[in-house]
């Protein structure tokens, strides 16, 4: 097993959401995942609310989350939607998903989307329809 593997294994990172902490296990992708390990997202996707909540890949023993609207899935805004990762490692990432991006989601479809970059790397957000 080599180093970085080993490390996704053996730590976990805390989310808060809606006022409870939650420990997400670092360790690959979620079941039945086809993506590569280096895009793997750290954890699967989370109805909270009125939000799907969707993990990056890991990097540099970090990742990050970013929320969807699920109305956006069902009536795509015509400029898609966008807006800022969560702060993690100190630092966050910009996410940009088109009007098609959201389309072929709400179809049922897997998309992936690459953040902008920032401290000289990027995250890939892995979207899936979620029931």
């Amino acid at each position: 097993m080599i180093r970085r593997q080993f490390v996704k294994l053996a730590t976990g990172s805390l989310i808060a959401l809606g006022g409870s902490v939650f420990l997400v296990s670092c360790g690959g992708g979620y079941g039945g995942s086809t993506t590569s390990d280096a895009e793997a997202p750290a954890a699967p996707p989370q109805q909270s609310g009125t939000q799907i909540l969707y993990s990056t890949s890991i990097d540099g023993a970090h990742f990050h989350t970013f929320g969807i609207d699920t109305s956006a899935f069902a009536s795509p805004p015509a400029d898609g939607v966008a807006g800022a990762t969560s702060n993690d490692a100190g630092h966050m990432h910009t996410v940009a998903v088109s009007m098609a991006e959201l389309q072929s989601v709400g179809a049922g479809q897997t998309i992936k989307v690459t953040t902008g970059s920032a401290e000289s790397h990027t995250h890939v957000l892995t979207l899936v329809k979620v029931a």
